[in-house]
């Protein structure tokens, strides 16, 4: 599967330190609005966080540039160490130049617990922000010690868009079912759906309430799944219950009925890998025919389509390109993924098409 699942905290991506666990690679330090009335920040604040923002995230690391806001943000921090927006940035900041640091230097060590430091302190203080809560409860080493931190973000923020969710598997890894229930319910209604990889995660939750006996509870959120992903490419949804455990949709006779008739989309691809595998190693017409036998053994497969239209383009062949094209949207009876598909061709595949063809898909795609 390529979807991957993304935890966003409330200045970028960022990872716990966990006992044992080897650092990934440092997070974001892009701002995000405090829920706390803000103090009118110093002209010297204002530039280091700016220049944190732009120079201390994980990509596009500066070093120069990073070190020059921490030198801002601490002087801003001794001349008003009360502005929050100040201490999370610099917080940040350390956080994500420590990871530039060589794992058995003192100096990483020192800048993390510099960052932890400002975040326990803030909590300490009872900030009404809800992100060093947040930051603090990435950093835990044990689910006890985040719960606490995790219920303080989402009453702050009650429409942060992790922290339920985390509060909801933090819950459940400690046994607080009824709660996690909740807490994932509520992580629903006020988190937006951004592609697959929501889903994926969705799909993960339902797994552990089934696991710990809660099926009705794992049932609906399978069928919150289902109706989230119904915009997606048909070839999304196929990929993303050919990952589902069965049993999370397989009691559901309506939903059971349509991830069968997805899974030929996904399944029985072997074909399609070899020739995957082929292309890569630049072996252009074993390819061609591994893809060939792929569409003849599934012809519902549409990456064989789409790979075969590319080899034959490569190949100099816009006609044979062409003719894979039409024969595959002869085919397909959706006409949405049609259109999507029409959407995807290259260029010289729809000018060796024939034309009586290409103004009847663009009428019905309502394409110029």
């Amino acid at each position: 599967m390529s979807a991957k699942v993304l935890l966003v905290a409330g200045w970028g991506l960022l990872s716990p330190v966990l006992a044992q666990t080897p650092p990934s690679p440092p997070p974001s330090a892009a701002a995000k609005p405090s829920v706390a009335t803000p103090s009118t920040l110093s002209p010297t604040a204002k530039e280091g966080i700016r220049l944190a923002q732009r120079n201390c995230p994980s990509d596009g690391f500066d070093k120069a540039g990073c070190a020059k806001a921490i030198a801002l943000l601490q002087a801003a921090a001794a001349e008003n160490p009360d502005q929050q927006d100040v201490q999370l940035a610099l917080a940040q900041a350390y956080w994500n130049t420590s990871f530039r640091e060589s794992p058995q230097a003192r100096t990483q060590g020192d800048l993390r617990q510099r960052a932890l430091d400002i975040y326990q302190r803030q909590v300490e203080l009872g900030s009404k922000d809800a992100r060093p809560y947040w930051e603090l409860s990435l950093r835990q080493k044990d689910e006890a010690g985040r719960l606490p931190l995790l219920r303080r973000t989402v009453e702050l923020n009650p429409s942060h868009p992790q922290a339920n969710r985390e509060l909801a598997r933090t819950e459940l890894a400690v046994g607080e079912v009824d709660a996690a229930v909740r807490s994932y319910q509520k992580h629903l209604e006020v988190s937006p759906y951004r592609d697959s990889s929501d889903a994926l995660a969705h799909l993960d939750f339902a797994k552990r309430l089934e696991d710990v006996g809660r099926p009705k509870d794992a049932t609906q959120v399978t069928e919150r799944v289902s109706t989230l992903m119904q915009g997606e490419r048909r070839a999304t949804r196929c990929e993303v219950w050919r990952a589902a455990d069965p049993k999370l949709y397989e009691q559901q006779a309506e939903l059971s009925k349509q991830v069968k008739a997805l899974l030929p989309y996904c399944t029985e691809t072997a074909s399609l890998q070899q020739a995957t595998d082929l292309e890569r190693q630049g072996r252009v017409d074993e390819a061609i025919v591994a893809a060939k036998r792929q569409i003849a053994e599934n012809p519902k497969v549409e990456g064989a389509h789409v790979m075969l239209e590319r080899l034959y383009q490569d190949k100099g062949e816009p006609a044979q390109a062409a003719q894979v094209a039409t024969q595959h949207l002869e085919q397909e009876s959706d006409s949405k993924e049609k259109c999507e598909r029409f959407k995807e061709l290259a260029p010289a595949t729809v000018r060796a098409m024939p034309q009586d063809q290409v103004e009847t898909l663009r009428r019905d795609c309502r394409q110029p």
